[in-house]
C-alpha cells in the first residue's frame, strides 16, 4: 500500500471517531468541542490561504477568523443576530482600508489586486465557517442533524474517489485544474449523495424534523455541487500559487483547506437548505 494512501487511511481512521466524540459527548454550550475544532480549522485554513494568496502570513490571516468566534458567541449568549453581520462587513471594510497605506509603497499601482486578495482572505475560510457555527446554534438542531451534514460532505468526497476509481479510466481531464478527476466520480458522487440523504434521513428519522422528498434531493444535489467546487476552487488557488498543498497539518492529505475544502464550501449551503426545512416544519 502506498505511503500517502496508509497516510489518508489514518487521518481518517483517527478523525472520524474524534469528531463524532465531539459531537456526542460534548454538546454542551453548542456543541463546544466541535465548535472549537471548527474554529481552530479556521484559524489555520486563514494562514494556509494567507500564504497561497500573497505567499507569506500577513497580519490580517490572524484577525479574519474572528467572523467563526463572533459567530459561536452569538449563539451561546444569544446577542443581537445582526452582530456577526456587522463584523464581517467591518472585516471587508477594514481589508479594504490597508491599502490607503499600504498603496504608497507602489504608487497604488497593485492597490485593486491586494484589496481583492484581503477580501477573499476575510471571506475564505472564516465567513464560509462561520455557517457551521450558524447551524450549530439553530434551534432544534441537534447531534443527528450536524451528522447528517458530515455523511453528505465527506460522503460526496469519498464516492467521487470511489466512482472515479471504478469507472473514470476514459473520461477523466475534463478539468484542465484538477486533471485526475473524472466525469463518472462528479456524476457518481452526485448521484450517491443524494441517495447517502434518503439513507441518513431514513436512520435518523426519529431525531430529525421531517424531510420531504424535494429537499431530500435538495439537500444532496446541493451539497454535492457546493462539495465538488469547493474542491475545484481550491485546486484553483493552488495552481495559481504554484504550490501541490496548502499546508501540511493532516498526514497525507495536506493542509486544512486540502482537506476540508468540499465541507467548507458546502457548509453555508446545508445551512440555508436545513433552515429552510426548520420553517416547513
Amino acid at each position: 500500500m502506498e505511503k500517502n494512501l496508509r497516510d489518508r487511511i489514518f487521518t481518517v481512521v483517527i478523525g472520524i471517531p474524534a469528531v463524532l466524540a465531539l459531537i456526542f459527548f460534548i454538546p454542551q454550550l453548542n456543541y463546544i468541542g466541535f465548535s472549537l475544532l471548527v474554529i481552530a480549522v479556521g484559524a489555520i485554513g486563514s494562514i494556509e490561504m494567507s500564504r497561497l494568496l500573497f505567499g507569506r502570513t500577513v497580519a490580517l490571516a490572524y484577525i479574519a477568523p474572528v467572523i467563526t468566534v463572533v459567530q459561536y458567541l452569538q449563539g451561546v449568549l444569544g446577542f443581537n443576530q445582526q452582530i456577526p453581520d456587522l463584523v464581517f462587513i467591518l472585516l471587508i471594510l477594514f481589508a479594504f482600508t490597508i491599502e490607503i497605506k499600504a498603496g504608497e509603497a507602489d504608487d497604488f499601482k497593485q492597490s485593486l489586486d491586494r484589496s481583492a486578495r484581503n477580501a477573499l482572505l476575510v471571506l475564505y475560510p472564516g465567513y464560509f465557517l462561520s455557517f457551521i457555527m450558524r447551524l450549530l446554534a439553530l434551534e432544534g438542531i441537534n447531534n443527528y442533524a450536524i451528522m447528517m451534514y458530515l455523511i453528505l460532505a465527506f460522503g460526496n468526497d469519498v464516492f467521487a474517489y470511489i466512482w472515479g476509481r471504478l469507472f473514470g479510466k476514459n473520461n477523466k481531464g475534463v478539468l484542465k485544474v484538477s486533471p485526475k478527476k473524472s466525469v463518472a466520480g462528479y456524476v457518481g458522487s452526485f448521484i450517491t449523495t443524494i441517495a447517502l440523504a434518503f439513507g441518513s434521513y431514513a436512520l435518523f428519522k426519529e431525531h430529525l424534523p421531517h424531510i420531504s422528498v424535494a429537499f431530500r434531493i435538495l439537500l444532496g444535489a446541493g451539497i454535492s455541487i457546493t462539495a465538488n467546487v469547493g474542491d475545484l476552487i481550491e485546486s484553483v488557488f493552488k495552481r495559481s500559487a504554484g504550490v501541490k498543498d496548502s499546508g501540511n497539518i493532516f498526514p497525507g492529505r495536506g493542509g486544512a483547506l486540502d482537506s476540508l475544502d468540499s465541507e467548507i464550501a458546502s457548509a453555508p449551503v446545508f445551512f440555508i437548505i436545513f433552515s429552510m426545512i426548520m420553517e416547513a416544519v
